[in-house]
């Protein structure tokens, strides 16, 4: 973990939520601090985007309060954005969040593409049939269906593609014992290739299709309210600089670079997906 937690409570929404608060010393300067508050899981994911946030601002010598609320489910983060109970936030970019008046994106693409590189989690015994797959049309062929979050923009890029897919509208962490099973309306998980590996370790039960990777463009960006608009040009500022620096190959190769590696990216089929429809 980065963080220490500790438990406060934000009157707005009236929620217990764990949170703790780290901060950049101000340069000599004196400017004004950026104070955020973000959302963010406690299971590790959120810890490339929270360390790229960090180390960008350091680098331009913007300091900043960070107030770190975790754990809260990711659509009531985007409600609770848009309220301004938090500030920032990260997710998939897409024109319906770029359009929202909730919400202010900041121009960043902060994998550099590799979450549209998807490898599937399969069931074990499934897995030849996905290695009989020579293209789009033959995945399309084989029946099997692929498993999302309810309003999830992959869902957009597999219906323009015509494959078949289901839409998990309960808690996401059970569609893994639902492909499990075999008999729940899902039979794979496209996941990028920055999360994959981590998620067959957690659950050993499925395995990682060694024949295929598709590809399509979509990426995380940060969001902010509307309140914390006039911190966008300072935090594209900072990433642009992580991105002119080094700084931010070197965070993506030090966090994902060995499970990359790992996934043999390219021995693969490369199957390439349309973006998702405005």
């Amino acid at each position: 973990m980065i963080f220490k937690l500790r438990c406060i409570c934000f009157s707005a929404c009236a929620l217990f939520i764990s949170a703790s608060t780290v901060s950049a010393p101000a340069p000599a300067s004196s400017v004004a601090p950026l104070e955020l508050r973000i959302a963010v899981v406690s299971d590790g994911r959120a810890d490339y985007f929270v360390r790229l946030l960090e180390e960008s601002l350091k680098l331009i010598q913007q300091p900043y309060h960070i107030q770190y609320v975790k754990d809260i489910p990711a659509r009531r983060m985007w409600w609770m954005l848009g309220r301004g109970d938090i500030n920032l936030f990260y997710g998939m970019q897409s024109k319906e969040k770029d359009n929202d008046k909730q919400l202010v994106p900041v121009r960043n693409a902060l994998t550099n593409g590799l979450i549209g590189q998807r490898v599937l989690l399969v069931r074990r015994s499934d897995t030849n049939a996905f290695l009989q797959v020579q293209s789009v049309a033959d995945l399309k062929h084989t029946g099997l269906i692929a498993g999302f979050g309810a309003g999830w923009g992959d869902v957009k890029v597999w219906k323009t593609s015509g494959l078949p897919l289901y839409e998990h509208a309960a808690p996401w962490n059970t569609i893994y014992a639902m492909v499990t099973a075999g008999n729940r309306h899902v039979d794979y998980l496209p996941r990028g290739v920055i999360e994959v590996l981590a998620e067959a370790r957690a659950h050993p039960e499925l395995a990682v299709e060694q024949h295929l990777l598709l590809e399509y463009p979509a990426d995380f960006g940060f969001y902010l309210s509307p309140s914390a608009a006039s911190y966008r040009p300072i935090i594209e500022r900072a990433l642009k600089a992580a991105e002119a620096s080094g700084l931010k190959a070197r965070l993506i190769d030090e966090t994902y670079g060995a499970d990359i590696k790992a996934l043999n990216l390219n021995r693969r089929l490369r199957l390439r997906l349309p973006a998702a429809p405005d």
